[in-house]
């Protein structure tokens, strides 16, 4: 089933894929489209939840617009609304997950939000574990000319996202967090065989640091959590059924003792 969706004059498109219980809004990641999660939303139904997907603005079939984390997540509550989604559970891959990681930190009523392996990308030297002063310097220099002239050719709105993303600061974003956070980590070396090899060693950095200031974040906060899946980039496309399994388990380690059951 699809509803109109209007977010500030920009039409977002979504899709209702039926089912009843717990209802859940699906982000998909950055260059990518709603149809990512027919898989895991066929899984979700079948187990009693009710899966919504959109396609983020300036995707898929929704329409062109000026990217911003206040106006994708504006963009999330329309579709909410729309479909009269009651504290839907937020979960987001990559880019999407991103958008429901800052949904955590504006809605404590949220059940569970899920960031699926959107770890952004290096931008500054102390973001390289174990690399100091010089070293640390050219490996982010070098990370990131090469992740410019991988952007060449790329249409503006993508590269507007891209940018976006440089300048969010994801652990502060984690900090803030409001209602359960569950962050998926696939595995991060299967994605070094987009580097040069030269650059594969600063990618292993950059993989360490992240690890250490998610380590860090759910040390200190309770509403967040971590756990990892034997998958790449994909852990939604790749390993459906295991991530339905992880949903469930975290979903009820969120709820009251008295509520806890799954579907």
């Amino acid at each position: 089933m699809t509803t109109p969706v209007t977010s500030g004059g920009v039409p977002i498109a979504a899709h209702d894929h039926g089912g009843s219980g717990q209802d859940v809004l699906l982000l998909h990641g950055g260059g990518r489209t709603r149809a990512d999660w027919e898989a895991l939303a066929g899984l979700l139904v079948t187990a009693g939840f009710r899966p919504v997907s959109m396609d983020l603005r300036g995707h898929g079939e929704s329409g062109a617009a000026p990217w911003s984390w206040p106006a994708a997540l504006a963009d999330v509550a329309a579709v909410a609304d729309a479909y009269a989604l009651r504290r839907p559970m937020i979960v987001g891959h990559s880019l999407g997950g991103m958008v429901a990681a800052l949904w955590a930190a504006e809605h404590p009523e949220c059940p569970l939000a899920v960031n699926l392996d959107g770890h952004g990308n290096p931008t500054r030297p102390e973001q390289f574990a174990d690399l100091d002063g010089v070293p640390a310097a050219t490996a982010c220099r070098e990370m990131t000319a090469f992740l410019q002239e991988m952007g060449q050719g790329l249409p503006e709105s993508f590269l507007q996202v891209m940018r976006e993303i440089d300048a969010l600061d994801l652990f502060a974003v984690y900090r803030a967090a409001r209602c359960p956070l569950l962050v998926v980590s696939g595995d991060a070396m299967a994605f070094a065989a987009v580097f040069p090899d030269r650059l594969v060693p600063a990618w292993q950095a950059y993989c360490a640091w992240t690890r250490q200031q998610l380590d860090a974040v759910t040390e200190r906060h309770p509403l967040v959590r971590q756990t990892s899946l034997p998958t790449g980039h994909d852990p939604h496309i790749e390993a459906p059924r295991t991530l339905l399994r992880v949903l469930v388990e975290q979903l009820a380690d969120g709820r009251p003792p008295g509520e806890r059951s799954c579907p």
